[in-house]
């Protein structure tokens, strides 16, 4: 049995022991896993924490290697609990039911399903929440990250997705990790001498594309960006760099490590949305 430790939810310390795991187990070598989580607190865990997880969880079933998490811990059992982590590799499913209502549940990231997420996303914040805000653009910000990693990441199946929702804030935070090529692999197919920290900022120009597919705008990264609002920050890791941007500002940065594959964090604040119009009485004398 090996044991796989985290000690802490800072985000660099995370990701860097999530490659780590990753890379320890590449072959038939071990034959079971715990997760454990000592001292950490389920308040901290945010969506990077929870898909980048998945991600790896996915990684090592495929190896056919027994998983458990040390239910001693709280994030252990909240994993099992609350987020019913058992239910993707032991039962199979692609996505399960969560009492708990600011949460929209882990979503295993399927190209048949790669509209759905984001239709139920917002009508789960109309049904739920009785949001009046007019949601096209969380909608179609969720669907332009599940294209991106369908069409770009040669995941192999290995995406998911993660929601929280603030309902007394009016926060969506939205995390989309995959376990694939990376952006700065995906870039240098048409740009073969841009660095990663290069690539990420091509990623997210409008009508960047490397044409994947044949549908594809380019429109992608950039229209997640323009979905998060002026006072919350997007996060762009893949690689072996990371590009964060706030309002008109963009930084990238190398990294002290590689990360096979992409995450994006961004965060949507509905309080900057506007209020959805409706039309009480439909005729043509409207128009």
């Amino acid at each position: 049995m090996l044991t796989l430790t985290f000690h802490t939810t800072n985000k660099d310390s995370w990701l860097s022991k999530i490659m780590e795991y990753r890379n320890c187990i590449q072959s038939g070598d071990c034959d079971a896993v715990i997760f454990t989580f000592p001292g950490i607190e389920v308040k901290n865990l945010k969506p990077v924490h929870i898909v980048s997880l998945a991600c790896l969880i996915e990684h090592i079933n495929r190896f056919n290697v027994n998983i458990k998490v040390d239910r001693k811990t709280a994030v252990g059992d909240y994993l099992y609990r609350t987020l019913k982590f058992r239910e993707y590799w032991a039962g199979g499913r692609d996505h399960s039911h969560i009492e708990d209502e600011n949460i929209l549940n882990l979503w295993r990231l399927k190209e048949e399903q790669k509209e759905l997420y984001g239709n139920e996303v917002a009508n789960y914040l109309k049904t739920k929440f009785k949001s009046d805000k007019d949601l096209s653009a969380v909608k179609l910000s969720i669907t332009e990250a599940f294209y991106n990693v369908c069409d770009h990441a040669d995941a192999k199946g290995n995406a998911f997705s993660f929601i929280l929702f603030d309902p007394d804030k009016q926060i969506l935070q939205i995390a989309v990790c995959d376990f694939g090529i990376g952006i700065g692999n995906s870039v240098r197919t048409i740009l073969p001498y841009v660095t990663d920290e290069e690539a990420l900022r091509k990623a997210i120009e409008p009508k960047f594309t490397v044409r994947s597919k044949v549908h594809n705008s380019g429109m992608g990264l950039y229209t997640i960006r323009g979905s998060s609002t002026e006072d919350q920050n997007m996060l762009i890791l893949s690689n072996g760099a990371f590009l964060m941007t706030k309002g008109e500002s963009i930084r990238t940065q190398k990294m002290d490590f590689e990360f096979q594959g992409t995450l994006v964090y961004y965060k949507i604040n509905l309080n900057h949305y506007e209020v959805a119009e409706t039309l009480d009485i439909l005729d043509f004398d409207y128009l």
